[in-house]
């Protein structure tokens, strides 16, 4: 898949639910200072790598999680390079692959519950459905229009996105058509983002 202009893809910053360890699924907390800083970071670096690439911050197009902690981070990104924005930007299309009756529940909870169930996805990882929610194949369904869309808007001008980490990894494999195993071992950081353009995709650090 390729596009003529980058897209940069992003991981909403750590939550609260993140530091502890809790599944967020389509449920929101909020940032932490940690995730704060590491959305104004990644924000600068941005800027940095607009200006590189010889790109101004306001032909960019953005494409976002409607997700209170996609909101928050693309709201300090966004500030520090340079973004415009508005509720056109949001796709519910990039929610995060839902964990269903597990939303907002730790591993010691789920395994409470559900005695068995996590190892049972680790064993299935890519197929398996948590109760209520969601499998990689079913998420599949609406990442891969969402991306097709924000490919062909790569065709006029740069775009960046803001989502999740499951969600995001999927992304970054369709983009790639990398295989099932490829995708879940792909990392999902709060603190670089990823430039998908030329058929291939680069990881960015970004540097406080």
């Amino acid at each position: 898949m390729t596009a003529h202009h980058p897209i940069y893809l992003f991981r909403h910053g750590e939550t609260v639910w993140n530091a502890e360890k809790r599944a967020q699924g389509h449920l929101d907390s909020p940032l932490t200072e940690t995730g704060r800083a590491q959305a104004k970071v990644m924000g600068q670096e941005l800027a940095r790598e607009l200006a590189r690439a010889g790109f101004a911050s306001t032909e960019v197009i953005v494409r976002a999680s409607p997700l209170g902690r996609v909101r928050e981070t693309l709201a300090i990104a966004a500030e520090a390079a340079g973004l415009a924005h508005d509720e056109s930007s949001f796709d519910h299309r990039l929610r995060e692959i839902i964990w269903g009756d597990w939303d907002g529940l730790n591993g010691q909870q789920i395994e409470a519950g559900w005695p068995g169930a996590l190892a049972a996805r680790r064993q299935n990882h890519w197929n398996y459905a948590p109760p209520s929610g969601e499998n990689f194949p079913m998420a599949t369904v609406r990442a891969q229009p969402a991306l097709d869309e924000i490919v062909a808007l790569a065709g006029e001008r740069p775009v960046t996105v803001f989502a999740h980490g499951m969600i995001g990894r999927l992304i970054r494999g369709l983009f790639l058509r990398a295989p099932d195993a490829e995708i879940l071992a792909m990392d999902q950081p709060h603190d670089a983002f990823f430039r998908l353009h030329g058929g291939a995709v680069a990881r960015i650090k970004a540097e406080g």
